[in-house]
Formats: structure tokens, sequence, C-alpha cells
């Protein structure tokens, strides 16, 4: 029997966890109709988890008796980091979300020269993330930074363990190993930023003769550089 996941900020050396979060309480209580007797999945988004059966549930909290506890090693071993353009709103959330499942380790918003959107919406994207999270049975959540400049991020990272992607470079022959994955907005990269990240000794590959948008680039990437 599946059931259901939950990650927070559960202490999971406890015999007895007292939930007091009232977004979660109204889940449970009201959108799962979960009960007393019930199983669950709680992580404490660091790689642990533990079955736990609920003991008792109010309007205001739930108590519940931790059953098993394992350290859970499903992540990917790689630690990747995205670094994509703002898209727009739904565009990005798409992006954050796959990374998320396919297994990226931190995405980093980046403002570019062709970069159109610049709102971002921190919390509703960490809600995102949290959610994609939970859906994919990851343990460990990945984390957001704030939006950065395109000269910043690229002047702060290993050129040799960076690629930015662009239909100017050639395909990879080999499977990607970099850590720092730069992906550019709808317009793609500038050529100053092209020829900047040259400068610095960073690698740039295409993904091929196709046109992506920079939604799909972003996924297709994410995947690769997990694998």
């Amino acid at each position: 029997m599946r059931y259901h996941r939950f990650i927070g900020q559960f202490d999971l050396e406890k015999d007895i966890i007292n939930v007091s979060d009232m977004h979660l309480i109204s889940q449970w209580h009201s959108v799962l109709r979960l009960k007393t007797g019930d199983k669950v999945i709680l992580c404490d988004g660091k790689g642990n988890e533990s079955e736990a059966i609920i003991e008792g549930m109010s309007k205001k909290s739930t108590s519940l008796s931790i059953v098993t506890r394992t350290r859970i090693t499903r992540e990917t071993k790689k630690n990747i980091t995205l670094y994509v353009s703002i898209l727009r709103r739904e565009n990005f959330e798409i992006v954050v979300q796959k990374a998320t499942e396919i297994g990226i380790s931190q995405i980093v918003p980046l403002l570019t020269e062709r970069t159109v959107k610049t709102g971002f919406n921190k919390i509703r994207l960490e809600k995102i993330i949290l959610e994609a999270a939970e859906q994919s049975g990851r343990t460990i959540l990945p984390t957001l930074a704030e939006p950065i400049s395109f000269e910043k991020a690229i002047t702060a990272i290993n050129p040799k363990e960076t690629i930015l992607f662009d239909g100017s470079g050639k395909i990879p022959s080999r499977r990607i190993e970099a850590k720092n994955l730069f992906i550019g907005p709808e317009g793609g990269f500038a050529d100053k930023e092209i020829l900047r990240a040259k400068e610095l000794g960073c690698t740039i590959a295409s993904l091929g003769g196709l046109t992506l948008r920079a939604e799909t680039a972003a996924i297709v990437v994410s995947y690769l550089g997990c694998q």
C-alpha cells in the first residue's frame, strides 16, 4: 500500500511527533480525510524518512507515533546546479517543478541581457519544489537561490565544471559531467554572454539542430546532467 508522503521540519529522532502547521493539518483533515490510525510517511528533507501512525487529530494539532526510521539513498549522486534565466511565470514554474523531480540539487534564477520577465515569487516556487519533491519521492529538498545576474553567476564558479547551452556549440560526444548547467531565456544568450563564457573557459554545448523552447531545454539538460 502506498501512503501519503510529506516533507517538513520533522524531528524524526522523537518517538512522538506533534504537528502544529495549520496548512498541513488542514490538508490532512479536510483534503485527504486522514483519521486516527492512518499511516503516513514523514521526511525531514535531509535524507531521513519515517513511517508514522496518526494517534490523534484536532483542528489545531496532530500527533503521530514513529513506527520505522530509514536513511534513504534515492537521491542522485551528482550535485548539479541549474542556472536558468527567469521565464514567464508558468514556464519557469514548470522548470522548477521538473528539475526538482529529476534530481537537481540547486536552482539559480538568472537575469540575462534578454531576460524579459523578472518577477520572482520565491514563496510560491518553494511550495512547488516541496510538492514536487514529495510526489517524486525525493528525500532532500533542492535549494532555490535568489536571482543573480549572468555576470556574477558565470564569474563565481569553476569554468571547468560549467556548460553553457547554446545552438552555436557542439553536441556533446559523451555524458554530461559538468556541475553547473546554464540555460538562457526565450531569445537565448546574447553574443557577448557567450563570448564571456568562452573567455572564462566554460564549455559551450548544443542540444541539437532543433530549436527548443527555454523550458524544454532546461528540463532536457536537467535530466542529462543528473544521469
